[in-house]
């Protein structure tokens, strides 16, 4: 039983920063990222994902199983789990390829690994009332089973656009697509990066690229992300920005767009939809992400403390 689904794809990630330093291999991956962004606000998450059965025993289990998590949501289809070299670029966005000698391997276990919907729907029960996941595109056919899901089971659903900025525009992807899928998924989540390709605008001109994003029909709640400045919770009608928050000095950025997504789909939802409070707990998160290589090891009662001391100042702050 669970509240909250952190679905998607979780890989071991060898990092490397924009000045070439090697951060070294790690636990990543877009569910891991998510379930770790939640969990500092709630106990009540699954991680739902593909994993390789060696290698998630050894290291993804004990941090599930630390941080008082459940590891039901996971299924076993390969021996070992895909890795791949992660590297940052000037645009802040990064570069990925895999690691391994022979990279078809790499690459193969990826797409074993690829999360289904119909998993995904196995693992709602009564208490979900929210699922995070990042559909690679905002395919048709995926996107009317996110929409029988969200009918069928009264959740919502928070959509992470994932795409990397070469990769763009996708034959297959378009902007009308991705407004259905938007309508579908409620809530939903970009960064300044791939805005700026979806819409020809300049990344740092926010208020043109809001005014697109508030045009987009019938969605709940956007949370967009602006890097290193920070981001916004827009609705159609309030764009809220909130600055990042360091617990520490950010060490690896890594992670922290899925962190903060399914963090501010977790906060939209216990906060009553309160888009400053959304951004504050949002922005924690992807504190608690950045201060190390890889997902917090371990949330201690203090550093839950912490984060709800943090929030009410920041919030407190923010309002004046």
């Amino acid at each position: 039983m669970a509240k909250y689904l952190a679905c998607g794809n979780i890989l071991y990630d060898s990092v490397i920063s924009l000045d070439g330093k090697q951060l070294g291999e790690h636990m990543g991956g877009q569910a891991l990222y998510a379930t770790s962004g939640i969990r500092l606000w709630s106990r009540d998450v699954k991680m739902v994902a593909n994993g390789g059965k060696f290698d998630f025993d050894e290291h993804y289990l004990p941090w599930l199983k630390n941080n008082g998590l459940t590891a039901e949501g996971i299924s076993y289809e390969q021996d070992y789990t895909a890795h791949v070299c992660m590297k940052h670029t000037e645009s802040g966005a990064y570069a990925f390829a895999p690691t391994h000698s022979g990279l078809v391997y790499d690459t193969y276990l990826q797409g074993m690994m690829e999360l289904r919907m119909e998993q995904i729907e196995a693992n709602i029960d009564p208490d979900t009332i929210a699922v995070y996941h990042h559909p690679h595109l905002p395919d048709t056919v995926c996107f009317d089973k996110i929409r029988k899901m969200r009918e069928k089971y009264g959740i919502r659903f928070m959509y992470e656009l994932v795409n990397n900025e070469e990769d763009l525009p996708y034959p297959y992807f378009n902007l009308e697509k991705l407004k259905d899928a938007v309508r579908i998924a409620g809530l939903w989540s970009l960064n300044s990066n791939e805005a700026s390709v979806l819409f020809d605008i300049p990344k740092d001109r926010d208020e043109d690229i809001i005014a697109r994003l508030q045009d987009f029909p019938e969605f709940e709640m956007c949370y967009y992300r602006c890097g290193n400045r920070g981001a916004y919770v827009l609705t159609s009608k309030k764009a809220v920005f909130v600055p990042l928050i360091d617990i520490r000095e950010s060490v690896d950025p890594m992670g922290c767009g899925n962190c903060s997504t399914a963090a501010a789909m977790a906060a939209w939802c216990e906060t009553g939809q309160d888009p400053l409070m959304t951004g504050i707990m949002a922005a924690i998160s992807a504190g608690f992400n950045a201060a190390q290589s890889g997902p917090w090891p371990l949330y201690a009662s203090e550093d839950e403390e912490l984060a709800r001391k943090l929030a009410n100042e920041y919030y407190k702050k923010l309002s004046d």
